[in-house]
């Protein structure tokens, strides 16, 4: 599946849209120049519904009653790359995303064969693929989502996480809040050619 299917997904779901984001890096075609900016003046250039198609489709959804939110997971030492997002989540706050934050640390090591994915509604779930370098491959729809469910579950646990607003990037781990167990297997689809 491709990045403008998985787009469409975004009008079809009822209640809400959740996203595990595990990666320390990603690249993004045409992103790079507004990282390299940003890592010169420290600034990231506002996003609103007219010049950014993720805020309005956040807008679109808070709209019509639904919700979007993600949980970001943050490695150390952080990244060029996590800077980036963290100085553009007030844009996706605004807009009506709920972005929480974890710490790499807080998650037992089976975590790291937890893959990005997203879940629509608590009936669907599509693994994203990415290469090494974080670019993305493409998405595939997974035959079982309870695991997926349940994963969602021990991360919004109240205390497990905390808001990117409220969260401090730093170098150092400073908002621990508690281990967190291993996940439930899953079975990762490979990606379609």
């Amino acid at each position: 599946m491709s990045a403008e299917e998985l787009g469409r997904m975004y009008g079809r779901f009822t209640d809400y849209a959740w996203r595990y984001e595990g990666r320390d890096v990603y690249t993004v075609d045409g992103e790079q120049e507004r990282i390299d900016a940003f890592l010169r003046s420290g600034v990231v250039p506002r996003k609103t519904r007219d010049n950014n198609g993720w805020i309005r489709v956040v807008e679109d959804v808070c709209a019509r009653g639904a919700s979007v939110g993600r949980v970001r997971v943050v490695g150390h030492p952080v990244t060029d790359y996590t800077r980036f997002e963290f100085a553009a989540y007030p844009d996706n706050i605004d807009a009506g995303e709920d972005v929480q934050v974890i710490e790499r640390q807080q998650l037992d090591r089976a975590w790291d064969s937890v893959p990005d994915f997203w879940l629509f509604d608590d009936t669907t779930a599509f693994v994203q693929h990415f290469d090494e370098g974080g670019r993305f491959l493409g998405a595939e729809l997974v035959d079982n989502v309870a695991p997926f469910l349940e994963i969602r579950r021990m991360l919004l646990e109240p205390g497990r996480t905390v808001g990117a607003e409220r969260y401090a990037l730093d170098s150092v781990p400073q908002q621990r809040r508690g281990h967190v167990p291993a996940p439930p297997a899953l079975h990762v689809p490979s990606l379609s050619h």
